[in-house]
Formats: structure tokens, sequence, C-alpha cells
């Protein structure tokens, strides 16, 4: 696959996290139905991996200079009558045997938690679509919504539709909610700051959600919730949902947990 400039640049910015939140998750749909685009994505990760670690074998090389000059400024000092001369107990040797190790550690832990966040990434990336607007226009229940809370309620749902997060997020802060909308207005909110790359504002969020009366809202919840573990990095609280949700056939999740759970485990 040849690609252009622009996509090159597209790449870059990706990776460096510069893009708007509507526009790194274009960019996301188009490496799930790319193939080659995810690997190329890959490709330029692996050469700013490989970048990095040049640049910590560069800061030792001027550490091990700063060490040498420092050394040969410095001066014997007597501890007694027959002149002993009290030495560097760390040669330049020895220190530079532990630098290397501490390289070596250093650059294989880097390496390796790229990887565990790469395929968290990934499956992030290759399970995470929006509650479609309609779908959550169906789970408000009959009757339960004021006619002014739903009128905001369905135009949060516009901007929603069209990526605008950030506005349906100030509008939803802001939305009174009763004890019968509180949990669809923790399910909405939360779901949008997870749409707009803010896991760790979606979880606590989804995570009162699990609460509410409706069984079909409590697995949503559940399944984004899980997700925005797997997003923010926290496996070790995402494993168990995503295990319990695989294993229940019941669940609208149950097939797209077990994708994750082959990623990430």
């Amino acid at each position: 696959m040849k690609l252009s400039e622009d996509q090159y640049e597209i790449i870059e910015a990706y990776l460096t996290n510069e893009l708007s939140a509507a526009d790194r998750g274009l960019f996301e749909s188009d490496m799930l139905a790319n193939a080659e685009l995810r690997e190329e994505v890959d490709r330029q990760r692996d050469i700013r991996l490989g970048l990095r670690a040049l640049g910590i074998e560069r800061a030792l090389e001027r550490a091990k200079t700063q060490y040498k000059a420092t050394v040969s400024l410095a001066k014997p000092e007597l501890v007694s009558d027959n002149q002993t001369i009290v030495r560097p107990l760390v040669s330049w040797r020895y220190w530079a045997a532990a630098a290397s190790i501490v390289v070596v550690l250093g650059v294989g832990y880097y390496t390796y938690q790229q990887t565990i966040d790469r395929q968290a990434d990934i499956a992030y990336a290759e399970t995470f679509t929006p509650d479609p607007t309609d779908e959550l226009v169906k789970d408000f229940p009959t009757g339960k919504f004021s006619p002014a809370a739903r009128t905001q309620f369905l135009d949060a749902l516009s901007k929603y539709k069209a990526g605008k997060y950030d506005q349906v997020i100030d509008q939803l802060t802001t939305l009174p909610a009763d004890k019968q909308t509180i949990h669809y207005k923790n399910y909405f909110l939360g779901l949008s700051y997870l749409a707009n790359k803010q896991p760790t504002e979606a979880i606590p969020l989804l995570s009162k959600a699990q609460t509410a009366p409706s069984a079909k809202l409590r697995q949503k919840a559940e399944w984004f919730l899980a997700l925005a573990y797997v997003k923010n990095g926290q496996k070790e609280k995402a494993l168990p949902m995503l295990k319990r949700i695989s294993t229940d056939k019941a669940h609208p999740f149950y097939s797209l947990a077990q994708q994750v759970l082959q990623k990430i485990n």
C-alpha cells in the first residue's frame, strides 16, 4: 500500500495524540476497514520506539563523558600517615556495565509496555462503537422524561450523532436529573466521555449507570465500562468484567468481549 504524504501526516498526528476526538475516531474507523493501514501505523509506532531507544543511548554517552571529566579532575586524598589514597568505589567499567543493564531493562520494559498499550488500543479500536442514537432513544422509558428534559436529551443526541462530544458533555453535565432519569444521564454522559477519548471521566459515570433498574441499560453500561478500563490501561479491572460478559451468551456484547480478551490476554 502506497500512502500519500497527507496520510503519513495523519498517522504522525494520531501517534502523537494531536488529532481531535472526531478526527481520531474517523481515523480509527479507517484502520478497522484497512489492514494495510493498521500495519503501517504499527510500523511507524515501532520506528518511534527505536528513536526513543536511540535517545536513551545518546543520553548515556553524554553521562559517560561527564563521568570521565569528573574523574580526571578529582584529586587523591590522604587519609593517614602512610599516604593511603582513597580511590573511587565505582570504576568506569563497573558503571558502564550497570548502565548497559539499565538500557536493556529500560528499553525492554518500554517495549513491553508499548506492546501492551498497543494491544489494548487495538482491542478498543476494533470493538468500540458508540451507541447508536436511535437505540438510545428507544432506551428512554416512556412517560419517565418530562417534555423539557426529553427535548434536551434529544438535542444532545443530535450533537452526539454529529460527533460533537464536547458539546454533549457540556449540555448533559448541567442537565437536571431526578431518580427516574439519573441513570440515563449517567450512561449517556459516560458514553460521551468515552467516545471523546476521556475514559477516566467515563468510568465513574458508567459505574453508576450499572445500578439502573433497566437490565438492558445495565448490560450496556457494563460493556462500555469494561472498554473504558481497557482504554485507560486498567487491565486488572477490565478482565473480570470481560470474562463475565464473554461467558454469558444472553449478553448482547458477549462475542465482542471474547474478541477483546483474545487481544489483551
